[in-house]
């Protein structure tokens, strides 16, 4: 019995659908077909210009917004996102082969394959070693700045598609300077096919955003051209469009290629994981439930290996499409699922309807598409209140537009971790004054009306301790004595924050107590966490600072550095109150969780405390 139990815990653990789906409600039912019934019509159109935006065939696309979404319905924590293929990875895709040598199409698509399968093979090794929070070091002023690259980049790229001009190549600045060049040779018909598929495009879903315009405009166009010569305008069409379901292909493996294939490879997972999640969490907090970060690398490893044997490339999160999948109100994953269902009758009975579909309509779907892609307006947000993050976003913008979108990845990791190194190196150290009437401490610069204790520095680590910051934290300590505008006799370290002591920063502590003691200055230490006192009575240095200087509490510190210097009898007076105030309040916490004699005994002593409480209130109003 019990091994059935674990059993079906492990089912449940690995497959999230085993434990939503036996509590679906009827009613769910509607929503999430119409929900599905939409996506579908939306995702046909972008998932055939997407594929090409890869270099892959039409069909590709196709293929992987069926494998992708029911993969992840089965293994995914979000009700709301939609995986499948998307702007930014199927450019990604392309910068990664675009450097290789590559005899014909269908080994271009053995790459493109190859690399989803990595992908896939990546996101589980992450699994396996819980490397969910991952995304937490990937700074959101990074992705702003690549998001805002991304989409620029992709549109560049898309111009020689709008404007009918061929052999714009290279990034997105040759692809510019090349349209530009050659702006006199625009054919005038696919320019107006494109410009007018993008009006569209944006005037419908301005005024009715539910209705599937991708869709629309891709059959109209179609439409028209049948009845119109397109080749004799000189618009290029799609073409052919193998019909039916792809068989299941291992691909082959390119020993020349294989490093290229495989830095592709991390840099398509790392922008796949963080797109999809940032995603996820958005419509999760929104929605109210949470998603699993360590489920999502599940979800995304078999939705990657899933369509890359499906002769597909690789897929993440789709903020277009999440967005419309949550505002047709689905309600479960069953919505991808409907979706998976219809675009899987497409691909078997409808292919042939897309071969005369215009290059330029194409080229506007993706254009609008990637409209959600800009973030101007964060950009500036940051300009004006965090410029160093600013130009963070501005090295990721201008890595993707200069180096590409592959060397772009790179670059935003890199400068996320750069972010990450500056920020822990640098003390983040607040100055505490007693809340007014409390027995509690809080920062003096968010509140100005608590109360300092002249002579005394209490400050608190707002970060841990370590090797890389250890030295900063003892010279910011140093500079706040020095700056002090009356003498320090005292430093209460309020230690909450800090489990994660090292060797460094227990070094550091024993040296500043005795910088201090070399200047007079007391070194009280406030709760410290119990790994911390650890390692510091392992070295020694528990003993060097003084066993009587660790302090439970941030208050008992104060009093008892005030008591036993016999300093400022009025401040130990006003103190006193809020010294009772903290002991009762354990009094307290204490007889929640205990019963029996010490429960009695504790009530007991609540009872005087709460008398002396009293006193000492009657004795501070009878103060002149």
């Amino acid at each position: 019995m019990r091994q059935e139990e674990t059993f079906s815990d492990r089912v449940r653990n690995y497959f999230p659908i085993v434990d939503w789906l036996p509590a679906y409600r009827k009613e769910w039912f509607r929503a999430d077909l119409m929900a599905g019934a939409t996506l579908a019509a939306f995702t046909i159109p972008e998932a055939i210009a997407y594929a090409e935006l890869a270099g892959m065939p039409p069909q590709a696309g196709l293929y992987a917004s069926i494998a992708a979404p029911i993969l992840y319905m089965l293994l995914g924590t979000s009700r709301q996102l939609v995986m499948g293929p998307t702007s930014a990875v199927s450019i990604l895709v392309a910068s990664a082969l675009a450097g290789l040598t590559v005899d014909s199409p269908a080994q271009y698509a053995a790459l493109a394959a190859l690399i989803s399968v990595l992908v896939g093979v990546i996101a589980l090794i992450a699994y396996a070693l819980r490397l969910g929070a991952l995304m937490n070091f990937i700074s959101e002023s990074v992705l702003i700045g690549f998001s805002t690259g991304a989409a620029l980049y992709i549109a560049g790229s898309q111009l020689g598609k709008l404007f009918g001009i061929h052999g714009a190549q290279g990034q997105f600045l040759e692809r510019v300077t090349f349209i530009i060049e050659n702006i006199h040779l625009t054919n005038i018909w696919a320019l107006a096919f494109g410009g007018l598929g993008i009006a569209i495009l944006v005037v419908g879903e301005h005024f009715k955003p539910k209705l599937p315009w991708p869709l629309m405009v891709v059959l109209g166009s179609i439409g028209v051209v049948t009845l119109v010569d397109a080749k004799s305008l000189g618009i290029d069409v799609v073409g052919a469009i193998p019909g039916g379901l792809p068989n299941l292909t291992i691909p082959p493996v390119f020993l020349p290629d294989a490093r290229e294939v495989i830095r592709g490879a991390v840099a398509v997972f790392v922008l796949a994981y963080v797109e999809g999640m940032s995603m996820a969490r958005a419509f999760a907090s929104k929605n109210g439930y949470e998603v699993n970060p360590n489920q999502e690398l599940l979800a995304l490893g078999f939705a990657s290996i899933g369509t890359g044997l499906t002769q597909s490339y690789p897929v993440a999160g789709s903020f277009s499409r999440s967005a419309l999948n949550d505002q047709s109100g689905a309600k479960t994953q069953l919505a991808g699922g409907f979706s998976a269902l219809l675009i899987a009758g497409v691909v078997m009975f409808l292919t042939g309807l897309f071969a005369r579909l215009p290059e330029p309509i194409l080229a506007a779907v993706v254009i609008v598409a990637i409209r959600g892609l800009f973030k101007w307006r964060q950009l500036a947000g940051l300009f004006e209140l965090r410029t160093p993050e600013f130009w963070t976003a501005m090295g990721a913008l201008i890595g993707v537009l200069v180096l590409g979108i592959l060397d772009g990845v790179v670059i935003g990791a890199l400068l996320s971790l750069l972010l990450v190194i500056v920020r822990t190196s640098q003390p983040h150290i607040s100055i505490m004054g007693r809340v007014p009437g409390q027995p509690q401490f809080s920062s003096v610069q968010e509140n100005p009306e608590n109360i300092t204790i002249p002579g005394m520095l209490i400050i608190k680590a707002d970060t841990g301790i370590f090797y890389a910051n250890a030295s900063s934290y003892k010279n910011r300590i140093l500079s706040l004595i020095h700056d002090s505008p009356s003498p320090v006799l005292a430093v209460v370290f309020d230690l909450e924050m800090t489990r994660d002591l090292d060797l460094a920063g227990a070094e550091m502590l024993a040296e500043l107590n005795e910088e201090l003691s070399k200047r007079g200055i007391s070194l009280r230490l406030s709760r410290v966490q119990a790994p911390a006192f650890s390692l510091m009575d392992r070295l020694g240095i528990a003993d060097k600072i003084g066993r009587e200087n660790f302090h439970p509490r941030t208050l008992f510190a104060v009093s008892h550095y005030l008591t036993e210097e016999g300093l400022s009898k009025r401040s130990s007076s006003d103190i006193l109150p809020d010294m009772v105030k903290c002991v009762h309040e354990m009094v307290c916490d204490r007889v929640d969780v205990v019963d029996g004699d010490e429960r009695t005994k504790l009530l007991t002593i609540r009872v005087q405390f709460e008398t002396i409480l009293r006193e000492l209130k009657e004795l501070t109003e009878k103060k002149p």
